[in-house]
């Protein structure tokens, strides 16, 4: 293998053969130009040669990066995550990245490029949880194009997505979560059909999509126990069922009493309802659904719950603050954290300890305390 060496100007240049196009099967030249000396260009050709005939040259893709990108979603992202998760990195992709960045060539993509975008997104007010998962899409693509080789280095691993501040956990106390149950069990107004939904979140600790995908089937009244199978997400503006999102999600929760003897009461009034519509009834086996038995739009609930705080007179915290206000009871009453961690359906037992870290301190107080207790006791027993 040779180069082919020309002078314009007062530049010197060279062109490499570097193969057939496999597309058109033409013969393809790589041409450098703007050496000052030939020398010069015949020492880089002699490098160029080297990596093409060690095997480590790549022809690095002419495309813009936005034209890579959304191939690289439609054939490759959709087929690897759940459809929620890609229509939501889909949207992230046309929304904030094209617009930014997609008129780069995927071979001239630098750090520079992305840091900048990401410094204009956070004056703009974006989340950084939400510039990390743009972050996490660029990321993954440009990985992808490293493997396929159509660029030498991945501009997304010299980035640095902003840093998300940790935000406080705001939680219940027992008694303001009995006090809301009990208020909303009475209420005259609002939709009640949400009572057990609270019930779910406040004494299982279930997110809201699983809450909105439980099915009877997936309940064992008699032996008091819910398994989590799947859950209720909103896709391409359509409500549908999906697996839960991993495996510690899918899981087995043992009902306490009171919710138990509250699921079963739900399963008689609904019982009565599909008695009174008929044919009307869409039963899709769902223990939260409309009057008519159809799915229930997530935001619907997020929307009664907020009138629910105030009409039950407790602080104003998210519908998801439900399952947090279960799992820091659980911990406040000393519960292990593994235990508590399955039970959540956490993937690790380090999301829970990260996530209610605000309870550790009291409960560290109480180990010692318990601790001096028992050292005190066992000494004197031994005089």
């Amino acid at each position: 293998m040779k180069g082919y060496f020309r002078k314009r100007g007062s530049k010197w240049s060279f062109s490499v053969d570097i193969g057939r196009d496999p597309k058109t099967g033409k013969r393809k030249q790589k041409t450098v130009s703007g050496f000052k000396t030939k020398k010069e260009a015949e020492k880089a050709c002699a490098e160029l040669i080297a990596q093409i005939e060690n095997g480590n040259y790549i022809d690095e893709s002419k495309e813009t990066y936005g034209e890579y990108l959304l191939e690289y979603m439609e054939n490759t992202a959709r087929h690897s995550v759940r459809p929620s998760t890609y229509d939501f990195h889909l949207f992230i992709a046309k929304k904030h990245i094209i617009p930014e960045i997609g008129k780069v060539k995927l071979k001239d993509l630098k750090p520079r490029h992305l840091q900048k975008m990401y410094s204009k997104k956070v004056q703009e007010g974006l989340a950084a949880s939400y510039i990390r998962n743009m972050h996490a899409v660029i990321s993954k693509s440009l990985r992808k194009a490293v493997e396929w080789g159509l660029i030498k280095e991945n501009a997304a691993s010299a980035a640095t997505p902003p840093r998300i501040e940790k935000r406080q956990v705001t939680t219940w106390s027992l008694e303001e979560a009995n006090h809301f149950l009990s208020m909303i069990k009475k209420r005259k107004t609002g939709n009640s059909k949400f009572y057990i939904a609270y019930v779910l979140a406040i004494y299982c600790g279930m997110r809201k999509g699983e809450i909105l995908g439980l099915r009877w089937q997936d309940c064992d009244l008699e032996n008091g126990f819910i398994r989590i199978q799947q859950t209720l997400v909103k896709t391409n503006g359509k409500l549908s069922f999906q697996e839960p999102k991993t495996k510690g999600s899918i899981r087995t929760i043992v009902v306490p009493d009171f919710a138990l003897q509250a699921l079963k009461a739900h399963k008689v009034k609904q019982n009565e309802v599909k008695l009174r519509l008929g044919a009307a009834y869409k039963d899709h086996d769902l223990v939260v659904a409309n009057w008519t038995g159809t799915m229930i739009l997530p935001t619907d609930i997020n929307y009664d719950f907020k009138l629910a705080c105030d009409f039950a007179g407790v602080p104003q915290i998210r519908f998801h603050d439900l399952r947090h206000t279960h799992a820091t009871l659980l911990l406040q009453l000393g519960e292990n954290p593994k235990v508590v961690s399955e039970r959540l359906g956490h993937a690790d037992v380090n999301i829970t300890l990260n996530t209610y870290s605000h309870v550790l301190p009291t409960m560290q107080k109480d180990l010692a305390q318990n601790f001096d207790i028992a050292m005190k006791n066992k000494a004197k027993k031994s005089l």
